[in-house]
């Protein structure tokens, strides 16, 4: 098995053709533009208050790279997603109900590029806080609104980043939440529920 891995990755890299990947000089920027799966659970105290499921969705957006540091692969990057989740499931003693929730998610990474010898590829490490600006987010059943979300929240992100042939652009990262996401609703009876909102997600986009 390790064997075939080997043979498929060295076929891969194959591919990537042999021009040098042009790694940015300081002053010079990269935009992207893709999008692809995520999912977020919920980790705190008062989680079984809220739900235990992952919730799953898609995201779609743009970002901007810029090499600000004479340090070679030092860079910051940001820009902005919309984010969508929804599932329906049982809550309560199997009492049906759905989740949505739609967000403006907004990184801010401090970025360093991995010095590679592989020509056509390369890897960078990313990590820096996210800001999400709930645009609308609720938990319902059979029209009764329950738990709102919290707008904004925010989270602290890890995650790498792959550019083939300076164009396409894979990225796979976890975000860890910071802030608490549910809503206070004295008409429920919550208050300062303990709860936050972890995220993963992995995408394609393209360079330009």
């Amino acid at each position: 098995m390790k064997r075939l891995f080997t043979v498929i990755l060295a076929a891969m890299l194959s591919l990537f053709g042999t021009s040098a990947f042009a790694q940015m000089a300081q002053g010079e920027y990269r935009m992207t533009a893709g999008g692809g799966f995520t999912m977020f659970s919920l980790t705190g105290s008062d989680q079984g208050l809220v739900m235990d499921e992952v919730i799953p969705g898609f995201y779609f957006g743009a970002d901007i790279d810029y090499a600000f540091s004479t340090i070679e692969g030092l860079s910051v990057e940001t820009g902005a997603y919309i984010m969508h989740y929804g599932k329906a499931f049982s809550f309560n003693k199997g009492e049906a109900k759905s989740y949505h929730a739609n967000y403006i998610r907004i990184p801010v990474n401090l970025k360093y590029e991995i010095p590679m010898e592989t020509d056509g590829f390369a890897l960078a490490a990313f990590t820096g806080p996210r800001f999400n600006l709930g645009l609308a987010g609720n938990m319902f059943s059979t029209g009764i609104t329950y738990m709102g979300l919290r707008a904004p929240d925010a989270q602290w992100g890890f995650g790498l980043s792959a550019v083939i042939q300076d164009a396409i652009v894979l990225r796979a990262g976890y975000d860890l939440g910071i802030t608490k996401c549910i809503k206070d609703s004295k008409a429920l009876g919550y208050n300062d529920i303990n709860v936050k909102r972890n995220t993963f997600y992995f995408g394609v986009g393209f360079a330009f």
